[in-house]
């Protein structure tokens, strides 16, 4: 698609080029975007069979305390940019990195390789404010920065993923299926939660049939904003899932803890009714945030996502973020939700 950059680190010569059989997604070397690194390929076969192809070499950095990517793009444009991460003790150190992650001057996130044979992803949306990009991994410690693959989007849709001031960072994104999973735009590789996320005793139905994520945006000129993404997910599959609570009649619980309390953060629920409802069966639920009334009368439309999310950063006085979803006094069905994305401020 116009303006996507998929670039595989580490991938020789660097007029590479290959279309990954899983996505048909076209990959390319970073060989033209960077002048620095070491390449290197992760060691064991049994990892080449349970990751895509993009992040079975990398790109390394024993020298220098900061290596960048360097990126001619368009001003004012908004990017998805990700970032995935594979050691598999491609250097058969056994020793797990950690290092930054900078956009520009501006500290991203940190990385820490946790495990051998587990990938890492890191994920921004992030506005260009100059016609250039630099992606910088910086050294931090002993060990030695290394990147698997680094993939921009641009985000076409002004309507969507829009914050007041900063970049969005990813911390988590799931749907809700009866095995932990997660939902990821144009392709399904391993992934891993950053926040800790905690549901009451829930249960899941699900469809058969397609669900549209077309898009339509409604302003309710409120806070929250209902809308219907143009999803950068690949959520038609993920979105036939919904989680509910076990016991029909009682309310459906989320929350979450920050480290940090003064987090600003932009939530995103997406619903899709799943169910063919009967003559006088009806969805509908309320939903609060931290006690408080955050959305009310909500009707989920049946196999079509429709995303509730807050125009205005959100924060918590102690670090926890708790949703309630309660059935109103005109629904036969409980509340239900599909996926949640949760995205921290980062000031750039």
């Amino acid at each position: 698609m116009t303006g996507f950059i998929s670039l595989d680190c580490g991938l020789v010569p660097k007029d590479t080029t290959y279309v990954e059989r899983t996505t048909n997604i076209t990959y390319i070397s970073d060989g033209t975007h960077i002048d620095s690194g070491v390449v290197g390929r992760i060691i064991h076969d049994t990892l080449r069979t349970q990751f895509q192809q993009q992040v079975w070499n990398l790109r390394s950095f024993p020298d220098g305390q900061r290596n960048c990517y360097n990126f001619n793009l368009t001003r004012n444009q908004r990017y998805l940019i990700r970032g995935t991460f594979l050691y598999g003790n491609y250097d058969g150190l056994n020793l797990l990195p950690s290092f930054d992650l900078h956009i520009g001057q501006t500290k991203w996130t940190s990385v820490s390789i946790r495990e051998l044979g587990s990938s890492l992803i890191r994920e921004i949306i992030h506005v260009l404010t100059e016609d250039s990009l630099q992606i910088c991994l910086v050294k931090t410690g002993e060990t030695t920065p290394f990147i698997s693959s680094l993939e921009l989007r641009p985000l076409n849709n002004n309507n969507t993923y829009v914050s007041q001031s900063g970049s969005l960072m990813l911390l988590n994104r799931v749907y809700f299926s009866p095995t932990p999973s997660f939902i990821r735009y144009d392709e399904d590789i391993h992934d891993r939660i950053w926040v800790p996320f905690i549901k009451d005793n829930t249960t899941s139905i699900s469809t058969d049939l397609p669900v549209d994520t077309s898009p339509r945006i409604r302003d309710l000129r409120s806070t929250p904003i209902l809308s219907v993404y143009k999803l950068m997910l690949k959520i038609n599959n993920s979105a036939k899932t919904a989680m509910i609570p076990a016991d029909p009649t009682q309310p459906l619980n989320i929350r979450w803890s920050f480290g940090e309390i003064t987090a600003q953060s932009y939530v995103y629920m997406h619903f899709a009714e799943t169910q063919n409802l009967e003559a006088g069966e009806n969805r509908e639920f309320n939903i609060t945030f931290n006690g408080l009334p955050w959305f009310s009368s909500f009707s989920p439309s049946k196999l079509s996502i429709t995303t509730i999310f807050s125009s205005r950063a959100m924060s918590s006085p102690d670090g926890t973020f708790s949703f309630t979803f309660t059935m109103t006094g005109n629904s036969t069905l409980p509340p239900l939700i599909n996926g949640l994305e949760i995205y921290k401020v980062i000031e750039t």
